[in-house]
This record gives structure tokens, sequence and C-alpha cells, in this order.
């Protein structure tokens, strides 16, 4: 009963997002495509929007119906579920793409002005790796019948023992790994912003005596950079508040050290429902920050 309740719960919340999601990122391709001046900002905000269709399709310890879960949940056949891991994988490492543009906007700018085919390499790294990592889903899962008479994509190996070292390299390609690198990056960019900075109030304060001398903006970083750094760092902030429970919770459950609780079941559905919510955050926040978008519609 706790079972079939949660799961309608969990239904019910993950199409509003979907619909939240698909109209959300759907305006934010509109207005992309409207810009007449097109920046490698609006570059990245495109493919971080072709990367919504992230719902996770946890075959543990919650499962829908066939004919009841969302479009982005539906998979029955190995085929159709590598596309979503794909998405999966993409989502993070379009963040990645994005935070290394960032950093060699700020460290190195005079290259960053020239490096204008960056952005595209960055982006089909992200995308590359993507489809790779995803491969072996397709050799992993395959159509199943469960012990209910359901039909639905499953891990086609011997036992559930498996799951532990399969979710443990997942949770690492997927979040770990480029969570470090991310926060490597933004503490580089911080610090020589912080840096920058400082040197440009030097260079005003021995200018402000009275005696003739020269002002050098060297160090002066424009606004423009720094909108975009803090946006780039409310999306991986977002990310990160939306992704964090949810892979905690998940090595958690697959090593075992979490007790067969109603609460463990309900705090399942709220943790899982945590990624769906942050692909309906994405365009709030690039139209919170967009400048080409009216104020009273922000």
């Amino acid at each position: 009963m706790i079972f079939m309740a949660a799961m309608t719960e969990q239904l019910v919340t993950l199409w509003v997002l979907f619909v939240f999601t698909v109209v959300g990122n759907s305006l934010v391709l509109l207005s992309t495509r409207r810009r007449k001046r097109k920046s490698r900002m609006t570059f990245f905000v495109t493919q971080l929007a072709l990367t919504v269709p992230r719902f996770l399709r946890r075959t543990k310890p919650l499962t829908f119906p066939p004919w009841a879960s969302p479009p982005s949940a539906r998979s029955h056949s190995s085929s159709r579920f590598c596309p979503q891991v794909v998405l999966l994988y993409a989502s993070t490492y379009v963040l990645v793409s994005l935070s290394i543009d960032r950093y060699h906007a700020i460290v190195y700018p005079m290259k960053f002005l020239q490096g204008e085919k960056q952005a595209k390499v960055l982006i089909a790294t992200a995308w590359t790796l993507s489809f790779l990592f995803s491969i072996p889903t397709l050799i992993i899962f395959g159509k199943r019948k469960l012990a209910n008479g359901e039909v639905q994509c499953w891990a086609l190996w011997p036992d559930d023992s498996y799951w532990t070292p399969y979710m443990t390299v997942v949770a690492c390609l997927v979040y770990f790994i480029p969570l470090a690198i991310i926060s490597v990056i933004y503490a580089i960019v911080i610090r020589t912003i912080w840096t920058k900075s400082k040197a440009h109030e030097i260079v005003i304060s021995s200018c402000s005596d009275g005696k003739p001398c020269t002002r050098y903006n060297r160090g002066l970083i424009s606004k423009a950079k720094v909108k975009a750094i803090k946006y780039s760092m409310v999306i991986v902030l977002a990310f990160i508040c939306c992704w964090s429970p949810y892979f905690l919770f998940d090595m958690l459950d697959n090593f075992s050290l979490l007790p067969d609780t109603r609460e463990r079941v309900y705090a399942s559905v709220i943790i899982q429902n945590l990624p769906a919510l942050n692909s309906a955050i994405n365009p709030l926040v690039y139209f919170l920050f967009s400048s080409h978008v009216g104020f009273p519609c922000r």
C-alpha cells in the first residue's frame, strides 16, 4: 500500500515537472534562436537546454507500469533506454565544458578571444564522451519480465550484486568526477577575479592623490564576463543541490546502508524527483539573468 501511494505521488510529480521542463526549455531555445547577436554563452545555453529529458528511469526501488510512466521515463528496450543515458551524461559534461570555457575567458582572455572554435570542440567532446559511456547500456539492459508480469527495461546480469559496482562507476562518471573538476575550475576562476579586482583597486588608489599618472585597466574584468560567470555558477549550484541528494542516497542504498522503513520509501520518492527538478530550474535561471527578456517577464 505504501509502495503504490509513493509510486502515484512520484508519477504525478514527474508529470508536472515534465510539463514545466518542456515548456521552459522550449522558451529558452526560442529565445536563443531569435537573438540576432549570438555569443559563446548563448551556444552553451542552447546545448544545456537540449539535454533536458534526463528523468532517470530507476528500476529500484520504484517502478512505473508501462502505460502510466511519463514519456521521458518509458523504457522497454535497451535501444530506447540508451538515449536517456546519453542525455544523462551530456547534461553533466556540458556543464564541465561551460566551466572550462569560463576558465579560459577569465584566466586567458586573449587566447579566449582568438579561439572561437574552442566552444564547439568542448561541446563535441562532451557529446562524444556521453555516447561512449552510454554504450554499455546497450549490453547490460534489455527486456525482462518482472514478477508482477510487467515487461520493463532491466539489467540482464545474473544477480543484483552487480548493481553496486555498476552504480558506483556510473555515479563517479556522471557526478563525482565532473563535480571535482568543476569545483577546481571555479575555485581558480574566483581567485583570478579576486586578484585582478584587487590589482585594479591598487592602480586607482595610487592615482587619487592628485598627481598625474596613467591608469591601466588590464586587471579589470568586463561586466559581461562577470555576469556570465554568475550565471554559470548558479547553474552549477542548482545542479549540485538537485543531484547531490540523489547520488548520495543512491550510494547508501546500493551499499545497503539505509534501513528498510516507510521513511526510506518516502525519502526515495522526494530525492528521485530532484534531478527532474534541475531541468525545470535551468530555464528560470536563464531568464533571470537574460537582459533580452523584460524584467516583468523575468
